[in-house]
C-alpha cells in the first residue's frame, strides 16, 4: 500500500478563494464549439469570461479561454460543464496561495486531461477573489445600474455571510430577489428570513393553499420575481394550470375547489378591502382551524411585504428568463 501524503490534518475549503476553469480548443477544428459553449456560459452563469487565447499561453499547452467563478457559483456550473463540455477538455482548479499546487495536484479534469507546464507557475502568490461577473446572465436586466448589485457569497461581511448561508441552503434563486436587499440589514433580514421559513415550510396551511395565496398576492403586485419563483411551486404542490392560467389573466379562477375558493375570496377581500366579511368569514371557519386562518392572513401580509421590497428595490427575474408580465399588461 502506498504512503499516505503527510498532512497531520484536513485542509479547509477557506484556503479556496475562487476558481478557474480553463477551456481548451483547436483554433483550427473546435474553435466553434468553443464558442458554442462560451454563449451558452454567458446566457446562464454569473462568471467572468477571460480572452481567447488562440496560442499556448502561461502553462496551458493548448489554445484556450478562462472562466473565474465564486465558490458558490461551483455546484451549479461545474456539473453543467460535465454534461456540455462535448469534445473540449476543461481543467477546473481552486484558487489558494499555491498556483503550481492548483493547477498540478488539486484539479479536476472534464474530458481527456491535457499537457500543463507547472514549471510556468509560482509555488507561492496571493490568493486571487472571483473578479466581479461580466456575463449577460449578470448584466441588469433594463440596462441600467441596478438599486442594488447582486451580492454573491464569497462578497459578503461577517454579519451577512451568516443569513448568506441558510438562504442559500434553501432558495431556488439563491441570495438574488428579496434576500438580495434583505442582506443590506442583515439583522432585519435574519428576522424576516425566520418568518419566511415558519411561512414556507412550517406553516399549518397546506402547500397547495399557502403558494395560491402567495400567487394571489404576486399578480395582484404583478410582482415579477413573486410569480416566477412560486408559479412552479404551486403547480408542484397540485394547484391545477387552469387555476394559475386563469389567475395571471387576471381572473377570478373557475372550478376551484371549495378550499381553494376560499383562498381566493378571503386574501382578495383582505388586500382589497381591508376587512374579511362575515360571510367568507364563515366560508373560512369551515375549511380551517383557528390557527390555518391566522396563517393565512399572515402569509398573505408576508407577500405583500415581500412584493413591496421587490419593487423598491427594482428586483427582477434572472436575466435571460422571461419576465411572466409584460410591459403595460394589467
Amino acid at each position: 500500500m502506498p504512503d499516505l501524503p503527510h498532512n497531520p490534518v484536513p485542509r479547509l475549503t477557506n484556503e479556496i478563494a475562487s476558481f478557474h476553469a480553463h477551456v481548451y480548443y483547436d483554433p483550427a477544428t473546435t474553435r466553434s464549439e468553443a464558442e458554442r459553449l462560451r454563449r451558452w456560459i454567458d446566457e446562464r452563469f454569473f462568471v467572468t469570461l477571460g480572452r481567447w487565447h488562440n496560442v499556448k499561453v502561461g502553462p496551458h499547452d493548448q489554445a484556450m479561454f478562462q472562466i473565474a467563478f465564486a465558490s458558490e457559483v461551483f455546484p451549479a456550473l461545474v456539473p453543467w460543464l460535465m454534461l456540455n463540455h462535448g469534445s473540449l477538455s476543461i481543467l477546473v482548479h481552486p484558487n489558494t496561495t499555491n498556483p503550481r499546487r492548483d493547477h498540478l495536484a488539486d484539479p479536476l479534469w472534464i474530458g481527456p486531461p491535457l499537457a500543463v507546464h507547472g514549471e510556468k507557475l509560482p509555488e507561492e502568490a496571493p490568493m486571487e477573489q472571483a473578479p466581479p461577473p461580466n456575463t449577460m446572465f449578470a448584466a441588469p436586466a433594463t440596462g441600467k445600474e441596478p438599486r442594488f448589485p447582486q451580492l454573491t457569497m464569497d462578497r459578503l461581511d461577517e454579519k451577512q455571510k451568516p443569513l448568506g448561508e441558510q438562504i442559500a441552503k434553501v432558495s431556488s434563486i439563491g441570495i438574488a430577489g428579496p434576500y438580495n436587499p434583505m442582506l443590506r440589514s442583515p439583522v432585519l433580514g435574519q428576522r424576516l428570513f425566520d418568518l419566511f421559513y415558519y411561512l414556507r415550510w412550517q406553516t399549518s396551511v397546506p402547500t397547495r393553499l399557502n403558494e395560491f395565496a402567495i400567487l394571489i398576492i404576486g399578480r395582484q403586485w404583478r410582482s415579477q420575481v413573486e410569480w416566477y419563483a412560486h408559479a412552479p411551486l404551486a403547480a408542484k404542490a397540485g394547484l391545477s394550470p387552469d387555476i394559475i392560467g386563469e389567475l395571471k389573466a387576471s381572473k377570478r379562477p373557475s372550478n376551484m375547489a371549495e378550499d381553494e375558493s376560499v383562498v381566493y375570496d378571503f386574501v382578495t377581500e383582505l388586500t382589497t378591502t381591508q376587512k374579511v366579511s362575515d360571510e367568507t368569514y364563515a366560508r373560512a371557519k369551515k375549511v380551517f382551524n383557528d390557527q390555518q386562518i391566522v396563517d393565512l392572513t399572515a402569509v398573505a401580509g408576508n407577500y405583500v411585504m415581500v412584493a413591496m421590497l421587490l419593487a423598491m428595490a427594482e428586483e427582477t427575474v434572472p436575466p435571460g428568463k422571461e419576465r411572466p408580465f409584460k410591459v403595460g399588461e394589467k
